[in-house]
């Protein structure tokens, strides 16, 4: 764990008495935690754009509902904070998320007399690479939705994470990366696998170097954490309201923000623009049969040959539950059906020829119905009945 604050003092200035930590450094103050002057420039996937306050408002909200599912309270002050794994402030690329350096960005957004506020801050949402010993530091999976406090970390304000038995991934070789086949296996020790976690707050990291070199090393055993004692203060006078309010924080993996952000689309089963899977019970009978989606041809979870056509569905759920899925055909057709936590070949969590179940937790989800082809080089696409259902 980071080491304790010699002392706490109270941040005056603020409609509550903060409490803060003693800690100092040599690391600036950023000029995206600041008020807004005019406009800031973003660099979106079709380019740079100079956006308004209210602008990136409605940016940053669109990322949060159309890719995770969930609609934002934009009640007056209503703070929601979105975390962006693996993008610098001000960008929507996968920078490669380095271990163990301040490389994401935190985002507090709010409504305040019906115009969008919106303050940005580099930060870290995976575990530090350190030795915090056995089952004692993970990462927050991405893509869902966690629920937060104003509450204390260290004996200072900050913000607690408001549940319990949540799913998180172990950091077992202690490299502070999320080692699997899609991030790609480093050398190390044991694979990292998912179980139980507790206690992911967002605080403070207070490190003397500059923002390129430093490393997060024992500030974060996964805590969600702000570099700088500065921007820690312009963080959390914006996203503190009183003492046990209610806060949602949503973490997204930059490299699955949903692309109907960029451009609206008509669900085709494409990865660009899948069929939403909107109800209970879902039922769908389609075909793979002259499909020009083939994009997948072998998946992490499998050695079968599945460069025929398929078809995308997804699926977001802010509960835990089990989901169960199957699909049918008539020989020869032949497809087979794959769950995947991202719209990735290597993120593939689960193949059944037929049906399969799975306990999940909170997130976005693909189902891919993929045509087999078999030895003799033979696709067998054709008619389908998917079929999904969901229990919490």
């Amino acid at each position: 764990m980071e080491p304790a604050p010699g002392f706490l003092w109270t941040m005056i200035g603020h409609s509550d008495s903060l409490t803060m930590p003693s800690y100092t450094d040599s690391m600036p103050l950023f000029e995206r935690t600041g008020e807004w002057s005019g406009t800031r420039c973003f660099e979106l996937p079709h380019g740079a754009m100079h956006l308004t306050e209210e602008e990136a408002y409605v940016l940053y909200r669109d990322i949060i509902e159309k890719t995770t599912g969930v609609g934002i309270d934009t009640g007056a002050g209503e703070r929601s904070i979105l975390g962006m794994r693996g993008a610098w402030p001000g960008t929507f690329s996968w920078n490669g998320n380095t271990p163990n350096y301040f490389n994401d960005t935190l985002i507090v957004i709010w409504k305040e007399n019906g115009r969008g506020h919106v303050r940005e801050f580099h930060a870290h949402t995976d575990t530090g690479a350190y030795n915090f010993g056995y089952h004692n530091s993970s990462s927050l999976r991405p893509n869902r939705r966690y629920r937060y406090k104003n509450g204390w970390h260290r004996g200072y304000n900050a913000l607690q994470i408001d549940e319990w038995g949540y799913k998180v991934r172990d950091d077992s070789n202690k490299n502070g990366y999320w080692d699997d086949d899609r991030n790609g296996w480093l050398d190390g020790g044991s694979e990292d696998h998912d179980r139980t976690g507790s206690g992911h707050n967002i605080h403070l990291a207070s490190v003397n170097a500059p923002l390129g070199s430093a490393k997060v090393h024992n500030w974060s055993a996964g805590c969600q954490t702000i570099p700088g004692h500065r921007n820690w203060k312009q963080f959390i006078d914006v996203a503190w309201e009183s003492l046990g309010t209610e806060v949602d924080y949503y973490l997204v993996d930059t490299r699955d923000i949903s692309p109907r952000v960029w451009s609206e689309c008509t669900p085709d089963g494409s990865h660009e623009c899948p069929w939403e899977i909107t109800s209970n019970s879902f039922v769908s009978q389609r075909t793979t049969e002259g499909i020009q989606t083939s994009e997948f041809d072998e998946y992490n979870c499998s050695t079968a040959d599945e460069s025929g056509p398929e078809v995308v569905y997804l699926f977001t759920t802010d509960s835990q539950g089990e989901i169960e899925i199957s699909v049918e055909c008539d020989e020869p057709i032949d497809v087979d059906v794959h769950l995947l936590d991202a719209d990735d070949a290597n993120a593939c969590l689960e193949r059944a020829h037929r049906s399969l179940s799975r306990d999940i937790e909170p997130g976005r989800y693909f189902i891919v119905v993929d045509s087999w082809v078999d030895g003799d080089g033979v696709v067998r696409s054709g008619d389908y009945t998917l079929r999904v259902d969901f229990s919490d």
